[in-house]
C-alpha cells in the first residue's frame, strides 16, 4: 500500500489512461450535438449537429441490437 504522505512519482504521469465504455461515450456525443441543435446561432452548426445526433442515435441502437442478439 501507497503511503499517502509521499507523493506521486512524476513519470507516472501521462501513462494511466481513463477507460470509457463505448456506449456511455457516444451518449455523449449525442447529447453534446443535441444540444448544440437548440443553442447554436449558425444554422449550418445546427444542421450538421442534428446530423450528427441522429447517426450517433443509430450507432447507438445497432451496438444494442447486436449486444441482445449476442446474448440469446
Amino acid at each position: 500500500m501507497t503511503d499517502p504522505k509521499t507523493p506521486p512519482d512524476p513519470s507516472d504521469f501521462g501513462k494511466r489512461r481513463t477507460s470509457v465504455p463505448t456506449e456511455s461515450l457516444l451518449r455523449a456525443v449525442r447529447d453534446a450535438s443535441e444540444r448544440l441543435t437548440r443553442f447554436s446561432r449558425d444554422p449550418d452548426v445546427r444542421r450538421e449537429a442534428g446530423n450528427v445526433a441522429q447517426a450517433v442515435g443509430k450507432l447507438l441502437d445497432a451496438i444494442r441490437k447486436s449486444g441482445a442478439e449476442k446474448g440469446r
